[in-house]
């Protein structure tokens, strides 16, 4: 009945079209008139088309459909081979024998319904497909017969253009000209791609679709499977019931929805019964995908990988850009970033391309040398477990204290090097490229100091709290941090100590004020193609490398204050170039300006003093050569990660190390702050560096220094405060402080000199710290002098009054003795008297 149904819809539909057909012939009659006159002219313009196309003989039609795969390259900066590209195309040549009839019918059915009877082409389908084109009317139907589907995968683009259909019409009548039926079909079907295999392969022809999918061979299927193979080429990765890691899609519908089509299609084209049809239609093939089989390992190394990984990009961007896309909106849609990468990646494993990458050859295989020579040794190795989610089995990974390195060229951004992990049997990870991680301090120049330097907030002179934070954070709570060992001064630093000594309590304060005074210090770093860096910015402890880049990022931003301020973007892909020499792709340097020249060379300076003064000196004891390097350690919370970064005038070179931490989290031992794994990183960071010059020992340019731009001066200023002299009057008192003393020298953007000294006169100090740690000082100055005045004022007081009391008690005596003198002299006259008048 069902079948009948179909007869009978089929013939109620053939009648009207047959009415429809009638009415149009009167209007075709007139537009023939009309159509004959313009014949000449559209023969000449097909002709035009193709003038200049010669036709292909038999045997090279037969190489081209033959031709599944040109080897591409992949090739050092001077040319030297890095290696072939070995493609994870999985393909399996079969004769036509070897391929199951129900494929081959399925296929026809689908595709090509009149593949059997047409020269190559189907003209009523081309026309509509033409007219289509032409005046975007219509639904887009194609138009396209299997022989010029073929023709389009193996010797014309898929781009869209007249002339390029004019070609493939011509090629398809003259591929039909040469070669029969089977030889067409089987052509097809063992270049076409088919998706992934359960090992997550990408697998074309067949033969591999079928044993990779179901696990038997290409004649060896039943009519369920046939139909689900015939199905995929239409969208290989969209049908495809497997994942890039070869486990089983959640949803297959996709893919089964094709099948029923293709199976839909045999029975209306009566190459399967109606029974076979309902049997098939209601078959559950999701039974028959096999499980998820291991991939073989990949055995190339870093270089390869990440080269291949590379080019793959540049060229998903540039059909991105043909298709009004960026990579950014790619690499934020997973399934969109895939289906252009594994699209991509077949055009480069099959297109005979050669890839120019920056490497030197000399330098890379310098880096490989010293993390040979030198992994053992960057802490202890690890065996982590876990039990398997769908076996129940216990797991070990080897968990090895991993290294990534980079070298680029400042002024170019060219990478010239580059240590992606210690050991890629065991850990495929490239470290360099791929890892994000936490940039500790090697952040604060490019978050902080820069900018407060560009925003003319402080000067190397400035001085800064180093006191306790107490910040409070956008979720209300209050982040406190301290220095290196736990250690605070409570004193005011110069900007330039609390950079080179990388102090975090001025460095976070300092960052605070700018965040709360509107001045967006994150916007310099937002202009270096930070991909992963997000709101955190906007949070204090972002200051201290609360964030996640890459080695990469960080390398290239920190070149920045080598290249007078302006960020040139590194990268790997110097050119591409097609089997015939054609240029593909071409590397453009877009410079853009970060810093200015002034604020880049005066961080820059700072910097200097981190090899020159600070903690990181030791690394000329280790270097055995000299160069003007500018650096900056760093280090995370709980000694995950460590860094140096170092910029010579022409080059900058990074080395981080730290664990993937994918299981269990493992830290570098330092329990007492003593700074041995940072140091440990500095003495191979200097093992990388000997042996790069070593080998080239031009490319740290020896020879040269940091050009200082003009618009930077000298000028002297008051030690203790980084002020000019002057005096202030101190709010709340009336006390007026007289600041001045020792002075000291220092380079100064000429639109920055030091400021007149103010009460406010130190960034990120809060009024406590200006009270507690300069200020203070002049108020018990002050009390101790109005104390020391008073105590003099009652000494001479209290003199006066006991000299007071000493004279009147002195008086008192004298007027005492002098009245018992007086009595004596009178009693001694009254004697006398008496004494006369008895001698009378």
């Amino acid at each position: 009945m069902a079948k009948k149904g179909l007869k009978t819809g089929a013939f109620g539909f053939n009648i009207i079209y047959g009415v429809f057909k009638n009415m149009m012939i009167v209007l075709v009659v007139l537009l023939s008139l009309i159509g004959f006159l313009g014949l000449g002219t559209g023969m000449g313009f097909f002709a035009a088309l193709i003038s200049e196309e010669k036709p292909p003989t038999e045997e090279e039609m037969a190489q081209a459909i033959g031709n599944v795969e040109l080897v591409s390259s992949m090739h050092y900066n001077d040319g030297n081979l890095i290696s072939e590209i070995r493609t994870d195309l999985h393909r399996t040549m079969v004769t036509g024998e070897e391929i199951s009839p129900l494929i081959k019918k399925g296929l026809i059915s689908t595709e090509d319904e009149y593949f059997y009877e047409h020269n190559g082409i189907v003209p009523k389908a081309v026309l509509r497909a033409l007219i289509t084109e032409a005046t975007g009317i219509g639904e887009t139907t194609g138009g396209s017969t299997l022989t010029q589907q073929l023709i389009k995968q193996q010797i014309l683009s898929s781009e869209v253009t007249f002339s390029r259909k004019a070609n493939e019409i011509l090629l398809a009548m003259r591929l039909e000209n040469y070669f029969d039926k089977d030889e067409i079909l089987t052509a097809y079907l063992n270049v076409s791609p088919f998706g992934r295999n359960s090992a997550g392969s990408n697998v074309a022809g067949i033969e591999e679709a079928a044993t990779g999918i179901f696990g038997v061979k290409a004649n060896e299927v039943s009519l369920p499977q046939a139909a689900f193979l015939v199905g995929l080429p239409q969208n290989p990765y969209g049908y495809t019931p497997f994942t890039v890691e070869g486990e089983r899609k959640e949803d297959t519908s996709e893919g089964v929805e094709r099948m029923q089509a293709v199976l839909y299609r045999m029975y209306a084209e009566e190459e399967i019964t109606k029974a076979e049809y309902e049997e098939a239609i209601a078959y559950d093939i999701t039974q028959d995908f096999i499980t998820a089989q291991e991939s073989d390992l990949n055995q190339n190394n870093y270089l390869y990988q990440q080269v291949e990984k590379q080019t793959i990009e540049v060229l998903m961007t540039q059909e991105a850009e043909k298709n009004g896309l960026t990579f950014e909106e790619l690499d934020a849609n997973v399934d969109l970033y895939n289906e252009y990468y594994f699209r991509n990646q077949t055009l480069l494993n099959s297109s005979g391309y050669k890839v120019y990458s920056t490497i030197n050859k000399d330098i890379y295989a310098a880096m490989q040398q010293a993390v040979a020579e030198y992994g053992g040794n960057l802490g202890p190795t690890f065996i982590d477990t876990y039990i398997h989610e769908e076996t129940g089995e216990t797991m070990e990974v080897t968990e090895l204290a991993q290294s990534g390195s980079i070298m680029i060229e400042n002024q170019t951004g060219k990478i010239l090097g580059f240590i992606g992990g210690r050991d890629f049997s065991i850990d495929q990870n490239d470290h360099a490229f791929d890892a994000y991680r936490s940039p500790g301090s090697t952040i604060k120049p490019l978050a902080v100091y820069g900018p407060a330097i560009e925003m003319n907030l402080i000067t190397p002179a400035t001085m800064l709290p180093d006191s306790r934070t107490g910040i409070i954070q956008p979720d209300g709570s209050e982040w406190d941090v301290s220095n290196i060992g736990g250690v605070i001064s409570n004193t005011l630093v110069p900007a330039r100590k609390a950079l080179y000594n990388s102090m975090n309590n001025p460095t976070a304060k300092l960052y605070y004020e700018m965040l709360t005074n509107g001045m967006e210090p994150y916007q310099f770093m937002d202009k270096m193609n930070y991909k992963k860096i997000d709101d955190t910015k906007i949070n204090p402890a972002f200051s201290l490398g609360s964030t996640l880049t890459s080695i990469e990022e960080q390398t290239n931003a920190f070149s920045v204050f080598a290249n007078q301020g302006k960020f040139i973007d590194s990268y790997l892909i110097e050119k591409i170039e097609d089997a015939n020499g054609n240029l593909v792709f071409q590397h453009e340097s877009e410079p853009v300006e970060v810093f200015s020249p002034q604020a880049a060379y005066l961080t820059l300076d700072i910097l200097r003093d981190v090899i020159n003064l600070g903690f990181s000196n030791q690394v000329n004891g280790y270097l055995n050569f000299s160069a003007d390097f500018a650096a900056k350690t760093g280090t995370t919370e709980f000694n995950e990660d460590y860094w140096f970064i170092g910029s010579t005038p022409t080059v900058t070179l990074s080395s981080w190390v730290g664990y993937n931490n994918a299981i269990e989290k493992h830290t570098f031992y330092d329990p007492n702050s003593t700074g041995a794994p940072s140091s440990n990183n500095m003495r191979y960071w200097s093992l990388i560096a000997n042996k790069i010059n070593e080998v080239d020992p031009e490319v740290f340019g020896t020879e040269l220094t940091h050009a200082k731009p003009e618009g930077i001066v000298e000028a002297q200023f008051v030690a203790e405060t980084g002020t000019l002299p002057g005096k202030v009057a101190i709010p709340g008192t009336s006390i007026t402080a007289n600041i001045d003393g020792s002075k000291n020298t220092e380079i100064f953007k000429s639109d920055n000199l030091p400021k007149a000294i103010t009460y406010d006169f130190v960034p990120g100090a809060n009024q406590n710290d200006l009270k507690n740690l300069f200020w203070d000082k002049f108020e018990k100055k002050a009390k101790e002098e109005q104390a020391k005045k008073e105590a003099e004022e009652k000494r001479k007081q209290e003199d006066a009054k006991k000299k007071q009391e000493d004279t009147q008690k002195q008086e008192a005596e004298k007027a005492k003795a002098d009245a018992e003198k007086k009595k004596q002299e009178e009693e001694k006259k009254k004697e006398e008297a008496e004494k006369e008048k008895d001698d009378d």
